[in-house]
């Protein structure tokens, strides 16, 4: 196939995109903030291309009108690409895509994701994005705008309108769960992933914002993080023993049912054998029934995740 149309497209772009930094350098900030710039954008890209300009102005027009609504743009902020507007000539698109638009951040094709996390770290470095480099999505060549877009009004420059939809575009796991009937409230918008889940960065594993899981699990859970005269070990090592946290088809997202979840440890137990959970057990059978009726161990054992009671040895009170 012949390569001379794409070399005309490729020239005609550029065409394009010197009159918009034209545009964009000529006009003030502030009146593209204030009124619909239409009428100049038109009038400048036809000078340089009739043709292009009326292929493409209208997705032009919509693009700078989104880029003047988003926090980027405002000139009032110097720690903006519009308050620094000064510092590359007038023109604040060029903070970001380089003098004369020398990349459109297409990772890939004519940027790497390396050079786009050091065009946003310029700005966005340090705070939640102190550990960003060698977490798990930097390590994995993840680009930040392949979360972001700078020419959004979504409140964080997200590509979806919610975290549940972004995360779970890779995660596809994750949407499954909170789809189980015993859900944290993520899908109904009390919750984010955010709120548990650092994306950019962390020392804990799976990037939680905790220094571990029980701590993030505290941060809304206080109630079960102790000290307890009777500590309940499982629990003190990690609610995960237990618990699903991102959803499960048991109550209180119990990884099983209370028995079957039990007895994965409690096997040998000498105050009643393991054995009572079936009917093979001859000694007070009627004890089967219950530990398997409504909350199971629960029933008996009711303070599972630690006692401050003096004979809370067992957990019963």
């Amino acid at each position: 196939m012949s390569t001379q149309p794409q070399k005309w497209m490729h020239i005609g772009f550029a065409s394009l995109l010197t009159a918009l930094a034209l545009v964009l350098s000529v006009l003030s900030l502030n009146a593209y903030a204030e009124k619909d710039v239409s009428a100049e954008v038109d009038e400048k890209l036809r000078s340089v291309s009739p043709l292009i300009a009326e292929r493409r102005v209208t997705d032009l027009r919509s693009h700078i009108q989104l880029m003047f609504q988003s926090p980027h743009a405002v000139e009032s902020d110097p720690r903006t690409p519009a308050g620094r507007a000064k510092e590359v000539g007038g023109n604040f698109c060029f903070a970001c895509h380089g003098e004369s638009f020398e990349h459109f951040f297409k990772v890939g094709e004519d940027v790497s994701p390396t050079t786009v996390n050091n065009t946003c770290l310029g700005c966005h470095s340090g705070g939640d994005r102190m550990h960003w480099s060698g977490g798990q999505h930097e390590v994995n060549d993840m680009a930040c705008v392949d979360c972001h877009s700078m020419h959004s009004q979504n409140e964080r420059l997200l590509r979806t309108s919610s975290q549940l939809d972004l995360c779970s575009s890779c995660h596809l796991e994750r949407r499954s769960d909170f789809n189980r009937p015993f859900h944290h409230p993520v899908k109904e918008g009390q919750m984010v992933c955010t709120d548990c889940h650092n994306p950019h960065g962390t020392t804990s594993p799976t990037l939680l914002r905790g220094s571990d899981v029980n701590e993030t699990c505290y941060g809304c859970h206080a109630e079960h993080r102790g000290p307890f005269l009777w500590d309940h070990e499982p629990v003190r090592e990690a609610c995960v023993n237990c618990h699903n946290p991102h959803g499960s088809v048991n109550p209180a997202m119990l990884e099983a049912r209370p028995a079957q979840l039990c007895q994965s440890c409690h096997i040998t137990d000498s105050g009643h054998p393991g054995e009572l959970m079936d009917d093979r057990s001859g000694v007070r059978p009627q004890f089967a029934e219950a530990m398997q009726a409504g909350k199971g161990c629960l029933n008996c054992h009711s303070q599972v995740h630690g006692s401050n009671h003096p004979g809370g040895m067992f957990f019963r009170k």
